[in-house]
């Protein structure tokens, strides 16, 4: 099994986890000093909440956005309301 290293994780990542071989994915809340991560379980019905580093299986980091690109929360059309 590969093992990955975390301390490339941050919180807004997504890590798939295995838990006594069970494989679970979920939205990293925070990585702790010892290494040990609390996250949020993408999928229903999981009750585990935390993992040991020798437990994350794959990581994928948060797309980060460009300097200088458009913030992606803000809808132009709506700043133009004309009432």
């Amino acid at each position: 099994m590969r093992r990955v290293r975390t301390a490339s994780i941050q919180p807004g990542d997504i890590v798939e986890v295995d838990k006594k071989g069970r494989r679970l994915h979920g939205l990293v809340l925070a990585v702790e000093r010892d290494g040990d991560l609390r996250f949020e379980p993408l999928c229903r019905g999981v009750s585990w909440r935390s993992a040991r580093p020798r437990e994350v299986v794959r990581h994928w980091s948060r797309g980060r956005r460009m300097r200088g690109a458009a913030n992606p929360d803000v809808n132009e059309g709506q700043l133009d309301l004309e009432v």
